[in-house]
């Protein structure tokens, strides 16, 4: 059985080009620096995305994905 690890939760869209806001789950939100993917749970549903953007605003973490 795979275990997974909830980092975040996305909450809405930022801008017009393609980010997420997500409320970071972790104390310091720099390691977001590191990921190159994740899945994002829907219903019963995970699905893999590579991320192609990291950046910050206040307390709060913006992804892009590629594709």
């Amino acid at each position: 059985m795979t275990k997974y690890l909830e980092i975040g939760q996305i909450v809405n869209t930022f801008g017009i080009k393609g980010m997420v806001k997500v409320v970071p789950f972790t104390d310091d939100i720099k390691r977001f620096d590191k990921l190159k993917n994740i899945y994002i749970s829907n219903k019963n549903e995970k699905k893999e995305y590579e991320i192609e953007n990291v950046k910050y605003q206040k307390q709060m973490v913006l992804l892009k994905f590629k594709g």
